[in-house]
């Protein structure tokens, strides 16, 4: 037993000896690796030996970096002149180039290459200048600044000495190492590549090869490369005996055998692509290869081709959520707003300038939509599908309607002007928004109720996989509308204070029997004109039946020739300022007198049309005493002329007020020929009155 016990304690002392002789050999290991050892000479007749320290010479040194971490922080201590710098190229080709203050710069070129996806890039090092004396720099963050969130390791750290004087370098510490990515260290070995090769079976498929099953679909190849200079090579493409050809450019692509594509090649130098597309057909599956030779380098794809059922993917693609929404302009922050609370609905906004927009034929301005065509695609199936997606709106007969478009860029043949239309990638077992603006010619379209298709197919098929139809309501709101409803209220509030502070000016020149003859003028319009409107006016709109747009050729004698003639006739017998702004104020008392209502349209409308009436008889000399009501031509011109242009003011006022305030809609040519009537029968009634007023005006003589 006590044997045992000191066999024990002897073998527990002789362990301990062993393991403190192992820790200072560890300890150094640890601390030759932190130090930096390990830099070789690449370039160069100098040696490293824990730095550099010399007068001249000239050296490029390289540091191994360990294969499972890479460094991440670094220090050390530069002090010299002539050329000095340190460079850390990453796996990713990118590099930094540290520079020491004083000294000068390296050259440094530009790297060229296509990545795996077939993009060519375009690499141009970072150059920073570091103080002399000590310095300090991390890798990853200097990364992160100038190139952005990307996983990537360290592929070389090396120093550059050009000595031209004492020249040195000490203290080189690695302080702290980050673990090293598989994939960092691989993506520079996918990035070296001069020639790329691309396949999308069917065009713009990004995934798994596929073909439908006896259904025509476009198949494209492209080959992508950049070189020093100019080769030659050919890209052949073997497709399996299930898939056939059945269209293709024969001045391009060459068909060796009823399976075989070729198509030569003659690229560089720079960079250069050559693609074509050729329609196949699938009977069921197989396997294609393509091969692209180019010089000395060859580039193959080879692949299983699916066969797929049209019936399955209309089963597993669901159009989800979609209709047309208007959109709100923040011109101030150049932001659209989607009105999701508004579905299926638009608003097209009309400037004051249509009229002549129309008369002149100019197009509509395409730079902000009427809404946006929204929706989302399910994409249940195991494939990648690339879509068209096309909204169009349809008359009555089915046809397209060519006022409701595109993008402005797409418009590139007049004759058939684009629909709203896009083509994207849904993954396989994934959800994809889409959204397509849609602009409206402010000038054709008409508000109303359109019929609106969103069609989902295959890009390069015609068959549709889902569509949809819905009612599209558009409503049009002018700005004519808003710029003549506030010139009315501007011209009635100035009628109202030229009466409030004129009144008693205007009533003090006016002579008792002038008085009377407003009240008995205004009295005989409003019995001749406004009672039997309001009486028999539905009924005589009824009674016209489909000639009841046309209802004004008749209405128009009393509302346009009686009216205009009895004030003209008045204007004659009392031709003072305000007797029409007078007349109309008592012509309303008498409306809400007798009819029980003060309707503010009404109101608001004949003040307006008074101080237009009134302004233009005293600017043409009328009502203050230069201008005699004489019978001649002058006369008659300038009446006809002021009277056509208050009536023709009045139709437009009258329709464009009750269509804003009411949300009443007025055909234009409707509104045009009211007031092409009025114009014409205005102008009569302001000859005749003319004759009637003379006529009296010498019976009260």
């Amino acid at each position: 037993m006590l044997r045992r016990m000191r066999y024990s304690k002897n073998l527990l002392v002789l362990t301990l000896i062993v393991l403190f002789s192992l820790i200072p050999g560890a300890a150094a290991e640890a601390a030759a690796g932190i130090s930096g050892e390990g830099f070789e000479t690449v370039e160069g007749n100098l040696e490293w030996q824990d730095g550099i320290s010399v007068d001249k010479g000239d050296a490029v040194f390289q540091m191994d970096v360990p294969e499972d971490r890479f460094p991440k922080k670094l220090r050390w201590f530069w002090r010299g002149c002539g050329q000095v710098w340190a460079s850390v190229e990453y796996t990713d080709r990118n590099t930094i180039y540290y520079v020491m203050e004083g000294t000068e710069p390296p050259q440094i070129e530009k790297t060229t290459f296509i990545d795996h996806n077939g993009i060519p890039r375009i690499i141009l090092p970072t150059m920073l200048e570091l103080p002399q004396g000590p310095v300090s720099v991390d890798l990853a963050e200097d990364y992160l600044r100038y190139y952005g969130r990307h996983e990537v390791g360290i592929k070389t750290i090396r120093f550059r000495v050009k000595a031209g004087g004492r020249t040195e370098i000490k203290e080189f510490k690695v302080e702290a190492y980050d673990r090293k990515e598989s994939s960092a260290g691989e993506s520079s070995q996918r990035m070296e590549k001069s020639v790329h090769l691309r396949v999308q079976i069917p065009q713009g498929n990004q995934g798994d090869f596929y073909l439908i099953r006896g259904l025509e679909l476009p198949l494209q190849v492209e080959v992508r490369a950049l070189l020093e200079e100019r080769k030659e090579g050919s890209l052949t493409v073997a497709l399996p005996e299930s898939i056939t050809v059945t269209a293709y450019d024969p001045g391009k692509v060459s068909v060796l055998n009823s399976h075989t594509l070729s198509l030569p090649l003659l690229m560089g130098p720079g960079y250069a692509e050559e693609s074509f597309v050729v329609s196949v057909k699938a009977a069921g599956a197989g396997k294609i290869r393509v091969q692209a030779t180019l010089g000395g380098e060859t580039e193959t794809v080879e692949g299983g081709v699916a066969c797929a059922d049209l019936q399955g993917i209309r089963n597993g693609l669901h159009l989800v959520d979609e209709g047309v929404y208007p959109v709100k302009h923040d011109s101030h922050h150049h932001k659209m707003t989607v009105k999701k609370e508004l579905r299926n609905y638009i608003k097209v906004k009309e400037d004051v300038f249509s009229t002549f927009h129309r008369l002149f034929g100019e197009e509509e301005e395409y730079d902000k939509p009427a809404g946006l065509v929204c929706g989302i695609l399910e994409n249940n199936t195991g494939l990648n599908l690339p879509l068209h997606i096309r909204f169009s709106v349809l008359d009555e007969s089915g046809g397209e309607i060519p006022y409701f478009r595109g993008e402005h860029i797409q418009r590139e043949r007049p004759e058939a002007p684009p629909v709203p239309e896009t083509v994207i990638g849904v993954g396989a077992n994934a959800t994809q928004n889409f959204k397509l603006p849609l602009f409206a010619d402010v000038y054709s379209v008409k508000p109303g109720i359109y019929r609106g298709v969103l069609k989902v197919s295959l890009f390069g098929a015609d068959a549709g996989i889902t569509v949809r139809e819905f009612e599209l309501h558009v409503e049009k709101e002018s700005r004519v509308q808003v710029v003549t409803g506030l010139l009315a209220v501007l011209l009635s509030l100035i009628s109202l204070l030229l009466l409030l502070f004129s009144h008693k000016k205007w009533i003090g020149r006016l002579k008792t029997s002038e008085v009377i003859l407003i009240a008995l003028f205004t009295a005989v319009k409003f019995s001749i004109v406004d009672i039997p409107w309001f009486i028999f006016g539905d009924v005589t709109r009824a009674a016209l039946g489909p000639l009841g747009p046309f209802m004004h050729i008749f209405t128009g004698i009393f509302w346009d020739i009686i009216n205009a003639m009895f004030l003209v006739t008045l204007i004659v017998l009392v031709p003072k300022p305000g007797v029409v702004i007078i007349s109309s104020v008592v012509r309303i008392i008498l409306h809400g007198v007798a009819f029980g209502t003060f309707n503010p349209v009404t109101v608001l409308l004949m003040l307006s049309y008074a101080f237009l009436a009134d302004a233009l008889l005293y600017l043409a000399g009328f009502t203050r005493g230069r201008r005699d009501f004489r019978t001649g031509l002058t006369t008659f011109a300038l009446l006809g002329l002021i009277f056509a242009l208050k009536h023709v003011y009045s139709t437009y006022t009258f329709y464009y007020v009750w269509m804003y305030l009411y949300r009443l809609f007025y055909p234009d040519w409707y509104i045009n020929v009211n007031a092409v009537v009025s114009a014409v029968y205005s102008a009569l009634g302001a000859v005749l009155g003319v004759y009637l007023g003379n006529r009296l005006k010498r019976v009260i003589e």
